[in-house]
């Protein structure tokens, strides 16, 4: 049952980034390695660009550089959950799959206005776009050291918040914890 409902994300994560092929085809005048931003289904191309929009505005802010190819996926939230539960985890904004270099974030991070929006900032304690910078900060924390550990990436997202030099090898020791969502039960991190 996993692997149909990763075929079928797979397949529309790939309608969508045919649609955007213009988007994403040109490679960097230097040559770098590109990242790569998809929707899943049920956006428009409109609509996926404006999303899009505002999240290379947050990413901008932080080494993204670093990552090399890196594939960005907005999923809508009606789609969320089922995401969630095909991967056994629990309630978040924001996963990556490191071996596949894939960051998934719920579009509600990235539009106007809305009742999970609401809810969301509600869960976190801080707004959307609070949350999103967040989401993004934690997620590259991930990404940058190739990091499974929570904690540690966390570290790493607070570094990034401050404008440090991130190290990959770092202390959770009495790190500081990021906000954690208001309700008691276990979550992943964004």
């Amino acid at each position: 049952m996993k692997l149909r409902a990763n075929l079928r994300i797979a397949a529309q994560a790939l309608f969508v980034a045919f649609q955007l092929h213009a988007v994403v085809k040109a490679a960097p005048p230097d040559g770098a390695a590109r990242p790569h931003f998809v929707c899943n289904i049920g956006y428009t191309l409109q609509q996926c660009h404006e999303a899009m929009d505002v999240l290379r505005k947050v990413l901008a802010k932080y080494p993204t550089a670093d990552l090399g190819e890196w594939t960005w996926i907005l999923v809508r939230s009606e789609e969320w959950g089922h995401i969630l539960q095909d991967r056994g985890l629990s309630a978040s904004p924001a996963f990556s799959i490191l071996p596949d270099r894939e960051t998934f974030l719920e579009g509600v991070l990235v539009t106007k206005a809305s009742i999970r929006g609401a809810q969301l900032s509600g869960i976190w304690r801080m707004t959307v776009e609070n949350l999103l910078d967040l989401a993004v900060r934690h997620e590259l924390g991930h990404a940058l050291c190739n990091e499974r550990n929570e904690a540690k990436a966390d570290r790493i997202a607070a570094m990034l918040q401050k404008k440090k030099p991130i190290s990959c090898d770092v202390q959770t020791a009495g790190a500081r914890r990021l906000p954690t969502p208001r309700s008691g039960t276990r979550q992943a991190r964004p």
